[in-house]
């Protein structure tokens, strides 16, 4: 699909949770305007396997940026969904950072309590992490909740002294 991309002159932004991506770096190269990202939401990786036991650990994850960026393909993270109280977001800046280009900060947001994901996220935080279960609802379901301005303005200060292109 990428030979094909290339041969027609589109540009691409990929998006994984894999390192695969790196086989195609030869291609990617003789691209125009082409990036590659990952996301990440848990610095723990036992928090990792709980919620995403399919996917690679960060670190792996870690040395495909950074072998893409070594090869000056334009890299970047997606902090997606940030969950509260279990996604440590300035960590995973810290650890990612030295492999990217940019950073992008979505927070976990939850339409209705009959949403699949909600109900997925309410069943695996009130097993593993009952010490906040009653106020994640409230915080999950409103983009105006405190716990994400305080967030905002925490990260707003932090970017201030980085290097990299924060997007929240």
């Amino acid at each position: 699909m990428l030979e094909l991309l290339k041969e027609r002159g589109f540009s691409v932004s990929i998006l994984t949770k894999s390192d695969m991506v790196i086989r195609d770096i030869d291609i990617l190269k003789e691209m125009d305007d082409v990036s590659v990202g990952t996301s990440i939401v848990f610095h723990d990786d036992d928090q990792r396997k709980l919620f995403e036991k399919c996917t690679l650990p960060n670190e792996d994850r870690f040395r495909a940026l950074a072998r893409l960026k070594n090869e000056g393909i334009d890299t970047y993270a997606l902090i997606c969904p940030v969950i509260p109280f279990i996604t440590d977001v300035k960590k995973l800046i810290d650890e990612v950072e030295p492999f990217v280009d940019s950073i992008w900060i979505y927070p976990l947001e939850i339409k209705s309590k009959e949403d699949k994901n909600w109900i997925n996220v309410h069943f695996l935080i009130g097993e593993s992490f009952t010490d906040f279960l009653e106020e994640y609802e409230d915080i999950v379901s409103s983009k105006d909740h405190p716990y994400w301005g305080r967030l905002a303005s925490r990260l707003r200060e932090e970017r201030k002294d980085m290097k990299i292109n924060i997007r929240l």
